[in-house]
């Protein structure tokens, strides 16, 4: 059968699963095939398209509404072509089957459930796939709901991923020397607007919520890509590299001896510990994500679920730029609950953390999570997620006392980074954020962030220069700047 994944054109090869889909098909007798482009008619006439047997889409909430426009105009131009969606939204919103003429939905991991989706789509279902949600008649016909399924227990029992999806296709994506890959699954807390809380719940009863490649076969996905097609840092997509520690300290054994690349991997700041931070740099570790979220621990403890202490994410920072690595920082803007204060202390903490770049984004209220859930029934929350953005710098779905409220967590979030790193933006910050949203702000957050990533994040080849950070000092210097105590 063939099968062509649609999509739209993205910046960076960071579609893991699809790649992953795609070499369990080719093990399985089907031809594959990728075309990106971000208008409907000219994809549709793309030969890999109008040869294909299955359209697959795969979707994040937001952009979930240009897939399901896409999924109508391909059914109205090929009848007869299967049409399946999976990713994020699918998984946590799964009734969108009901919004288009889709043949299917996939709910959660698809490496083990989409072969047996086209196994039973080719034979006119003789019995539902389970992990999936079906349409028959082309789409027309009501929803069948298939069993719940678990995800893969055994990663390594996986082909390599299909790389050359990308890598061959686009010069772009080739020469980059950067490339992504992911050694884990899972993650075993509970933050409150992220998916994973729902996922853990979901996969509980089928075992254990971490799974890992063994680091051997980490090694060999890496060699692979670094022999075929160039690489120079290898960035690791997990969600949380360093969630187990016993895989950790296996990797670190393995990695440095057999491929000796630097590496970029995400990391919670209570895991920074003096073992985990030595490990890494010792590892080749040459920058992180840390995930700061918020510079109130009540907000982090009541309404986000991170139970981590201001000196705990100070000490994280404080050891890991001591090891000379370089720290992507994720925060969050716009929390329901929140203070403007207890906004503006968020940006303290990562200037005392001595961040390397503050990535913050504008809290979204996706399908599934419980702050989303949470927010609704304390009125911050409509419940409409056709409104939510596909990115997470887009507008704040929350309700505001007023415009000027909303105005100011818009401003806060494009002039955070600049705020992290400059006392003079700081000192000015209150004032700045009560202009009305502009171009000039937009465009200094987009220089920025842009910047950040290409010229310093994506070129960090060797560990930085040792820096002091993290301490009481640098944070009561920093709220000072804010007119904060």
């Amino acid at each position: 059968m063939n099968v062509t994944f649609v999509s739209l054109g993205a910046r960076e090869p960071l579609a893991y699963g699809l790649m992953s889909l795609a070499a369990v098909l080719r093990r399985c007798g089907h031809a594959v095939a990728l075309v990106q482009d971000r208008d409907v008619a000219r994809l549709a006439a793309h030969p890999r398209v109008r040869e294909a047997d299955v359209l697959a889409m795969s979707a994040t909430t937001g952009l979930h509404r240009i897939y399901v426009r896409w999924a109508r105009e391909l059914r109205r131009r090929f009848p007869e072509k299967g049409l399946v969606l999976g990713g994020p939204h699918p998984t946590f919103f799964p009734r969108v089957i009901e919004q288009a003429p889709l043949d299917g939905v996939c709910i959660g991991e698809g490496e083990e459930s989409f072969p047996e989706f086209l196994a039973l789509w080719r034979a006119g279902y003789p019995e539902l796939p389970a992990g999936w949600w079906i349409r028959r008649d082309q789409g027309r016909g009501p929803v069948e709901r298939g069993a719940p399924r678990g995800p893969v227990r055994d990663l390594d029992r996986l082909p390599p991923p299909a790389f050359d999806l990308f890598y061959d296709a686009e010069a772009r994506y080739r020469d980059a020397p950067n490339k992504a890959f992911l050694a884990t699954r899972g993650c075993p807390h509970r933050c409150s607007y992220c998916f994973n809380s729902r996922l853990n719940r979901r996969y509980r009863p089928y075992g254990p919520l971490l799974r890992a490649h063994d680091p051997e076969r980490v090694c060999d996905d890496v060699l692979r890509v670094r022999d075929r097609w160039g690489l120079r840092l290898v960035w690791f997509i997990d969600a949380n590299f360093c969630a187990n520690q016993r895989w950790i300290e296996a990797f670190a054994r393995v990695y440095p001896r057999r491929v000796g690349l630097p590496f970029f991997c995400k990391l919670r700041p209570e895991r920074a510990t003096e073992r985990t931070v030595r490990l890494l740099a010792e590892a080749g570790c040459t920058a992180v994500g840390l995930g700061i979220e918020s510079g109130s621990e009540r907000i982090r403890r009541e309404v986000l679920a991170r139970h981590c202490s201001d000196d705990e994410i100070l000490a994280g920072c404080r050891r890991l730029k001591a090891a000379g690595i370089r720290i992507l920082s994720f925060s969050m803007v716009g929390i329901p609950g929140a203070t403007f204060e207890e906004e503006l202390r968020t940006v303290a903490l990562n200037a005392a953390g001595k961040v390397d770049l503050a990535a913050a984004t504008i809290l979204q209220p996706y399908p599934g999570t419980p702050i989303a859930r949470w927010a609704e029934e304390r009125g911050f929350f409509d419940g409409n997620y056709e409104r939510l953005s596909y990115s997470y710098f887009g507008e704040s779905p929350f309700r505001y006392p007023s415009t000027r409220d909303r105005d100011r967590i818009t401003n806060l979030q494009r002039l955070f980074a600049l705020a992290v790193e400059f006392p003079e933006v700081r000192r000015r910050l209150r004032w700045l954020v009560d202009r009305e949203p502009n171009r000039l702000f937009r465009f200094l957050f987009e220089t920025r962030h842009n910047w950040g990533f290409r010229r310093h994040l994506y070129r960090a080849w060797k560990p930085a220069a040792p820096v002091v950070a993290g301490t009481a000092a640098l944070f009561s210097a920093a709220l000072a700047d804010l007119d904060l105590s």
